[in-house]
């Protein structure tokens, strides 16, 4: 009655009864193999016993009949009749197929279920459906269930009230939309929890607290809000950090062929330990990095050594990055890259500036936070002011591509830097970020002034601890400038002045050999320079300073020119003209003055020269610069009359209308415009002829008259003239315009007074080539534009 396995092979069996078997109610494994069965009613009795059955026949089973044995886990047939009441394992060699959950239910629509009996566990694998939440689970009648629901569009993880859910033991939510953890959400028996790639932001301390318990947990990819005083959060992620895990199948591969770079004595130093202390954990191999360095440091006494052991370990976590596909990465909100690994990523509550605090952590390079076109990166993200804390380690090299273009404060204090980059410098300077740069090993060689200066600037106590460490006594350095050695050829003690605005040079101790004096604002040396070059053997850099080249500093100049050999750029020096010092002469610079008094004497006859032109010319010269616009407040006439309604009217006989369009032309249609007043247009019929005459006169501001041969005989004609001569007699301005025509031989048709005023004014002649910018320049100014 104690037995507990049952195993037949090669029986025929026929007619066997349930009543040998009666006693057996241990027993708990029966197989049967290569036998021949005729029925399998004697194992009626085992209904309630029986765990395991293995049926290795040519007969089909019905599982039918297996429904009522109650403590039935697995079954090994070669063929079978489903039944969906069956809750038993149907196996068949690694894997069995799973009907029917002890619960009642069956494997969820569209999901497939395996049971995987070396690990005991029903797989649930329900990913890349798109499912809006987690159906109900079937649970097996023995073992573990694992559920995966991966890259659907899971929102919230379901209560415990869901049927099955609790008993999951490893579930991957993984590429959801899973926006926070609540404990009330997470079965108590998990031992693999993967929420990588959601939009969880944070999480309650009582979800940490779980967590630490969860041997297999997986965060990449969501953006974590940090808080700098959140301290269960970060340090449960530094616990996190400390946990180098990978898959049990992929280490040795990743040792033997990805990671060769690696020295090969470390390597296997590296291997050793990994194989001491690693944990493994369902598929996968957990190593503490913190028990991990210490038991590398035991028995180490040299110090190069242990510290060599932190620069290969940084090196590693590098090139894990990319080989090891279980590394986890810690994405912070709002920061274009991952969480260095060595640091802590937080913001601060007042100001919202993300803090990336990396010291002391053995780091020797510099932290890689800017954005890369990563395969590991989900999107994209807008960054923050950035903090980044990196005093008291060991970095020596800075480049400009490593610096965010978000960051706002940079602390390098004691690190292993001896020099930086210019356009690293010019990058700090640019974007006005406060940086912290004491305690480093920085050198004095004239590559690194940019950096001296800025020491000698912002910290001055630094600079005198490095210009000390060089045997650069203060009292030799001016404090305007930087001081450096250039020992590329020969010791040289230089003083670097460039850009400082000095107005002068400054005084020298006896060590100086170079001084850089460029971009500044020298006009010239003064006595007491000129002595300091004199006396001693100094080299100069005087480029690009407004040196002034007058006669009254053509002494400094020709010092300047004497030392030339001790000038490096002297024949490249400008003067504040433009002109090249070497190129200044004395006797053009100071003329004598037989060559001021001959100049002064030519200056002179060419002023009276022109006067007299242009008193001779004057009018011709007015006229042309009223015609091309030039000196206008010179060519152009005050205008006493704008409120007259026509700007001239035209006088002539019914005889000469032939002439009147090539006038309404030029002065109504040409450029300036001028409004003509003429009888055939403007005068009303059955007016008095001298009203209208006199009115004209009167509304116009100038009377043009063509005199012609028919206008001096016209009677009209002639009182038209003496009327406009009555009326501009009396104007302070010259109004009456007589325009002469060719035909018009002497005047003796005029009575005595038209002809006393045409021999004593002028007149134009409209036979003249230059009439009609004449008469535009006679006609009224206001009219220019």
């Amino acid at each position: 009655s104690h037995l507990r396995s049952l195993t037949f092979i090669g029986f025929q069996i026929e007619n066997l009864s349930t009543k040998p078997f009666a006693q057996f109610i241990n027993l708990k494994r029966m197989v049967l193999t290569n036998c021949t069965v005729r029925n399998l009613t004697f194992l009626r009795t085992l209904q309630k016993s029986l765990e395991h059955l293995e049926l290795d026949i040519d007969n089909e089973v019905d599982l039918k009949y297996f429904t009522n044995f109650s403590s039935l886990k697995f079954m090994k047939v070669r063929n079978y009749i489903p039944n969906k009441n069956f809750t038993a394992l149907i196996c068949t060699h690694k894997n069995c197929n799973f009907i029917r959950g002890i619960n009642g239910l069956e494997c969820p629509k569209l999901c497939q279920c395996l049971y995987i009996i070396d690990d005991l566990e029903l797989n649930i694998d329900c990913s890349n459906l798109g499912l809006l939440q987690i159906p109900p689970l079937p649970i097996p009648i023995y073992g573990d269930v694992k559920l995966n629901f991966s890259n659907n569009s899971l929102s919230q993880l379901p209560t415990m009230t869901l049927p099955g859910y609790k008993l999951v033991k490893r579930l991957d939510v993984s590429r959801n939309r899973l926006t926070n953890l609540s404990i009330n959400h997470l079965p108590a028996k998990l031992d693999y929890l993967d929420v990588s790639f959601n939009e969880i932001i944070n999480m309650g301390n009582d979800v940490i607290k779980y967590l630490r318990t969860v041997p297999i947990f997986k965060q990449t990819g969501n953006q974590w809000t940090i808080h700098c005083d959140d301290k269960p959060l970060l340090n449960f992620f530094r616990h996190l950090k400390l946990i180098i895990r990978m898959k049990s199948a992929e280490m040795k591969p990743m040792f033997l062929h990805s990671l060769t770079e690696l020295p090969k004595g470390f390597l296997k130093f590296l291997g050793k330990h990994f194989i001491w202390l690693g944990v493994r954990k369902q598929e996968y191999y957990l190593i503490n990095e913190e028990q991990l360095l210490q038991s590398m440091h035991r028995k180490l006494n040299n110090l190069n050594t242990i510290m060599s052991i932190y620069k290969y370990m940084e090196w590693l976590h590098r090139k894990l990055i990319f080989v090891n596909r279980e590394y986890d990465l810690f994405y912070i909100r709002q920061m274009a890259a991952p969480c260095p690994h060595k640091c802590e990523c937080c913001y601060s509550r007042d100001s919202l500036i993300l803090k990336i605090d990396c010291r002391n952590k053995f780091v020797y390079n510099f932290p890689d936070i800017v954005a890369r076109n990563s395969r590991l990166m989900r999107k994209q993200n807008m960054s923050s002011p950035m903090e980044l804390h990196l005093s008291k380690n060991n970095i020596s090299n800075i480049t400009i591509a490593m610096l965010p273009k978000e960051l706002r404060f940079l602390d390098l204090r004691f690190n292993n830097l001896v020099t930086l980059d210019d356009k690293v410098l010019s990058y700090l300077k640019k974007n006005s970020i406060k940086t912290k740069l004491s305690g480093n090993p920085w050198n004095c060689d004239c590559k690194s002034r940019s950096v001296l200066s800025i020491l000698r600037d912002h910290e001055p106590l630094e600079y005198d601890v490095t210009l000390k460490r060089c045997n650069i006594s203060p009292t030799d350095c001016p404090d305007v400038c930087v001081c450096c050695l250039d020992n590329l050829t020969w010791p040289s003690f230089i003083v670097d002045c460039r850009g400082e605005g000095l107005l002068q040079m400054p005084s020298l101790s006896s060590r100086v050999t170079y001084v850089d004096l460029r971009n500044n604002n020298l006009t010239a040396l003064s006595q007491k320079n000129r002595s300091s070059i004199e006396n001693r053997s100094l080299k100069l850099h005087l480029l690009d300073n407004p040196w002034s080249c007058s006669c009254n500093d053509i002494e400094k100049i020709n010092f300047m020119k004497s030392v030339s050999s001790s000038i490096v750029d002297f024949t490249e020096i400008k003067c504040s003209n433009g002109e090249k010092l070497v190129s200044i002469n004395q006797h053009i610079v100071c003329p004598s003055d037989l060559f001021y008094y001959l100049a002064l004497a030519i200056s002179l006859v060419a002023t009276i020269i022109a006067l007299n032109f242009l008193i001779w010319f004057r009018q011709p010269v007015l006229v042309w610069f009223y015609e091309h616009g030039v000196c206008l407040s010179l060519a152009a006439k005050r205008e006493l009359d704008k409120d007259k309604r026509f700007d001239a009217f035209l006088a002539f006989t019914h005889k000469d209308e032939a002439l009147l369009e090539e006038f309404v032309d030029r002065l109504e249609r040409g450029r300036p415009r001028f409004q003509l007043c003429f009888y055939l247009r403007d005068w009303l019929a059955g007016e008095s002829i001298p009203d209208c005459i006199g009115q004209s006169i009167k509304d116009s501001r100038r009377i043009i008259v063509l005199m012609t041969e028919n206008f001096m005989n016209s009677t009209w004609g002639r009182l038209e003239f003496r009327l406009a001569l009555h009326a501009t007699s009396r104007d302070r301005c010259k109004r009456l315009i007589v325009v002469l025509y060719p035909n018009v031989k002497n005047f003796d048709s005029l009575d005595s007074e038209l002809r006393t005023y045409m021999a004593f004014n002028t007149y134009l002649e409209r036979s003249h080539p230059n009439f009609w910018n004449k008469l535009i320049y006679s006609m009224p100014h206001t009219k220019l534009r």
